[in-house]
């Protein structure tokens, strides 16, 4: 029985970026099994994973390299190591933002990269990992704009704490319907998040109404399985968090740059790992189950 589920789950692994999409007039929903939801997209990350290690290795360090210079290396984050006379900090608002747009884009060179080479098992071209393309920026726009859906809850929250009551009800019960979507879009915008598998793998996507017609009856699992990926990279990262503070304290010039790039290459990690939950929902909307569903709807017409 287990040799039979790692086969079909190996099957499916192997599959990813090579199987042809189904027509896309074909708008019957598709049921996602749950556990393929949430553990799948750990097999794809542990599927080749010396070859994700590399990558990260390669990827965490140009971005080591890029927050020492821009003096927001990891130690900056450290409230007892923000002040040492090794590595200096800055607080400058400008700096932080070129430093976040860029590490989103060195974030955006290594999925289209991991995903080619790891995922798909093409062969790697060094040359080409640090050449960014068109299909870059457009992973780019698109870690962006997942990133600002993930902040609405957060803006939401700002625009309710500081506002000023109306004493029109009808004002400020518009005001609260328009500042509270912030709270309940993100959950409709996860049901397009295999959007972003499109552009990982350079495919043409199918029109949106297609993605909201597919995924009907899967928003609840969807949100646990994302829920399940978010808990588990929390847990890494506090854990890390813990033995970086430790081991800085006891080495800390070398402490600082390593612990910088184990937790870049954990930030990789993290990245992965929602593109890997993408990749899953659009094979599995469009490739592993969408065919039966497609047979199952011509044979109710015949």
């Amino acid at each position: 029985m287990m040799k039979k589920i790692g086969g079909e789950v190996l099957a499916k692994l192997k599959s990813i970026g090579n199987v042809e999409f189904l027509d896309d007039r074909s708008v019957n929903p598709v049921s996602i099994p749950f556990w393929e939801l949430s553990f799948l997209p750990i097999g794809i990350l542990l599927y080749r994973f010396r070859r994700f290690l590399f990558l990260s290795f390669a990827y965490g360090l140009l971005i080591t390299v890029l927050a020492f210079a821009t003096q927001l290396s990891y130690v900056c984050g450290l409230s007892e190591w923000n002040e040492n006379p090794y590595f200096g900090c800055t607080s400058s608002p400008a700096v932080y933002v070129t430093f976040f747009l860029l590490r989103l884009l060195i974030v955006a060179v290594f999925l289209k990269t991991w995903y080619k080479t790891a995922v798909c098992g093409e062969a790697l071209n060094v040359r080409e990992m640090f050449i960014i393309s068109a299909r870059d920026w457009k992973l780019f726009g698109g870690i962006l704009i997942i990133v600002g859906c993930f902040c609405l809850p957060l803006v939401s929250t700002y625009i309710l704490a500081v506002r000023v009551p109306n004493p029109d009800w009808r004002i400020e019960s518009l005001f609260f319907a328009v500042a509270s979507s912030g709270f309940w879009l993100p959950f409709l915008a996860l049901r397009f998040l295999s959007v972003f598998a499109f552009a990982l793998g350079g495919q043409k996507r199918p029109p949106l109404k297609l993605f909201w017609q597919r995924t009907t009856g899967n928003t609840l699992k969807i949100i646990m399985a994302l829920t399940l990926i978010i808990v588990l990279n929390t847990i890494i990262f506090l854990n890390y968090n813990l033995l970086a503070a430790f081991v800085i304290g006891r080495v800390f010039t070398v402490g600082a740059v390593v612990c910088d790039l184990v937790y870049n290459m954990l930030f990789l990690l993290m990245s992965a790992s929602f593109a890997s939950m993408a990749v899953v929902q659009r094979e599995a909307l469009f490739s592993w189950y969408a065919g039966e569903r497609q047979n199952e709807g011509e044979a109710k017409d015949e």
